[in-house]
């Protein structure tokens, strides 16, 4: 089961939920890999960084998000049997994706996904996940808005898929000048002193597996 978690900061258009197929084909990143796959890092996390991260991704407290994580940890550990699921067998990775908005490639934003692991032997099970985003690459003074996100909802499972939308924001002063605009990009708002571009929406998704 995959649901949505979080609601949009400006409204939702059909522009804002434009997918890129390229991008959803892609096989499952097997998070325990050595190999390398271009635009994909990967890196281990300590236990806190994984409840920062849930925290902030779900806008809830330090405390809250720790609790939070300590129950999915039980919860998908008891799928298990119990004399044989040991906590020191739980690892936390963070997977990140960059991708490119298609419409202007200067601009990229990363796809944030942390990911809580039972490994024993040959034996893998996500336990948890949680997803993010952020501003990779753009020009002038650029942001990134996540609108929504999404994520496996069914744990423990073997694979899991992450996904964010949202938009590139872009302010550009009028001394600063930009003839013709922004290719991808059109006036979001205007002031005396500086004009605001805004992109269309850009989704971002990947499969992430333990095998």
């Amino acid at each position: 089961m995959i649901a949505m978690l979080s609601t949009s900061a400006f409204p939702a258009s059909a522009d804002s939920l434009v997918t890129n197929d390229i991008t959803q084909q892609q096989k499952p990143i097997n998070l325990l890999s050595n190999e390398e796959i271009p635009g994909v890092k990967i890196i281990d996390i300590t236990r806190e960084q994984y409840v920062k991260n849930v925290a902030k991704n779900e806008n809830i407290s330090y405390k809250e998000a720790d609790k939070l994580v300590s129950a999915r940890t039980v919860q998908s550990l008891s799928k298990i049997n119990p004399t044989a699921a040991a906590s020191s067998n739980v690892i936390w990775r963070q997977a990140s994706w960059t991708q490119t908005y298609s419409g202007n490639s200067i601009f990229k934003a990363d796809l944030e996904g942390s990911i809580e692991i039972y490994s024993s032997g040959s034996f893998r099970q996500i336990n948890s996940s949680t997803v993010g985003s952020s501003l990779s690459a753009g020009k002038y003074s650029a942001t990134w808005a996540q609108s929504n996100s999404w994520k496996t909802t069914a744990y423990p499972t073997i694979s899991v898929t992450l996904g964010v939308t949202g938009k590139f924001f872009t302010t550009v002063s009028n001394s600063g000048g930009v003839s013709g605009g922004i290719a991808g990009f059109s006036v979001s708002s205007t002031s005396t002193t500086s004009v605001t571009y805004v992109s269309n929406g850009m989704t971002i998704q990947r499969e992430y597996s333990v095998y």
